[in-house]
């Protein structure tokens, strides 16, 4: 399998068109449909139904798209960073929206960082408005911020759905539930604040609620020293003083996108990091 057949398939995949799709590829027409015959007879069935003037993808080829983009993203970002290695890397700064950890893309900034060590990584945390104009102001190269308005000049991916977890001390009577749920909060003080990303407020009404100003690790602070729960990201690190019980009733969750300024060239190590968050298969 050739990944110029691939994209191929991607392209006519999305227009449904050979001849548009052709186009797309720079590509004529009869070349690009002997490359679709020819990953058809590798994957030893039609991808491709034609039915008058009407093009459609097959079941097989309904099955094999994620797959194959996937392919077409893992190989863009290979390339990525084997240019990234050869041309110097630049910086690589990312933004985090309330309530993102930065170990959700730790091993991808430690992939960048293996193939250019040079590279220097800024992290920086802000409201979602704060990133966007940080962003445009090409003050950061990407962000990771929660679903809502963003400009339309930024171009966004949907990384993962996010979802809310109780954190307590692990002496807390509610450590010993599999999972929690907002009538076991009867009697407790909630935690809530911009770092616990928004969770809290949504939980629901007659919950107790403490506000407080500070960062992630502030308020875990504040939760170690019996100040309250939290009901923060499940993906967030704990120390061991604390654990975290998932929260199912009400399901609290929000969608994380990866954003950028779109048509804006990105340094070698920002672009290599965007490729290869695109190109993994978040759970």
């Amino acid at each position: 399998m050739e990944l110029t057949q691939v994209r191929y398939f991607l392209a006519l995949a999305r227009v449904l068109n050979f001849s548009r799709a052709a186009e797309a590829c720079h590509v004529t027409q009869p070349a690009f449909s002997r490359a679709i015959a020819r990953l058809e007879e590798e994957f030893g069935g039609a991808l491709i139904l034609r039915e008058g003037t009407q093009t459609r993808l097959t079941q097989l080829g309904e099955d094999m798209r994620a797959p194959l983009r996937a392919m077409m993203e893992a190989a863009d970002a290979a390339r990525a960073l084997a240019a990234a290695h050869i041309a110097g890397p630049g910086g690589l700064r990312i933004g985090f929206g309330p309530g993102i950890a930065a170990g959700v893309v730790g091993a991808e900034v430690a992939e960048v960082l293996r193939a250019m060590p040079e590279a220097e990584v800024q992290f920086t945390e802000a409201s979602s408005a704060g990133l966007s104009e940080a962003l445009l102001a090409d003050a950061l190269d990407c962000a990771l911020i929660p679903e809502g308005d963003l400009p339309e000049r930024l171009h966004r991916w949907p990384l993962y759905l996010d979802r809310a977890a109780l954190v307590c001390p692990v002496g807390h009577r509610l450590a010993a539930r599999n999972q929690c749920m907002l009538a076991d909060l009867a009697g407790e003080t909630l935690l809530v604040g911009d770092a616990c990303g928004g969770f809290g407020t949504r939980a629901g009404q007659g919950v107790a609620l403490r506000p407080c100003r500070g960062t992630q690790g502030q308020v875990l602070d504040l939760v170690a020293a019996g100040l309250g729960v939290a009901l923060l990201s499940e993906r967030l690190s704990l120390p061991p003083s604390l654990t975290a019980r998932r929260f199912v009733e009400p399901e609290l969750t929000r969608r994380i996108y990866l954003t950028a300024v779109a048509g804006r060239v990105m340094r070698p190590a920002a672009g290599a990091f965007v490729k290869l968050c695109r190109a993994r298969g978040w759970a």
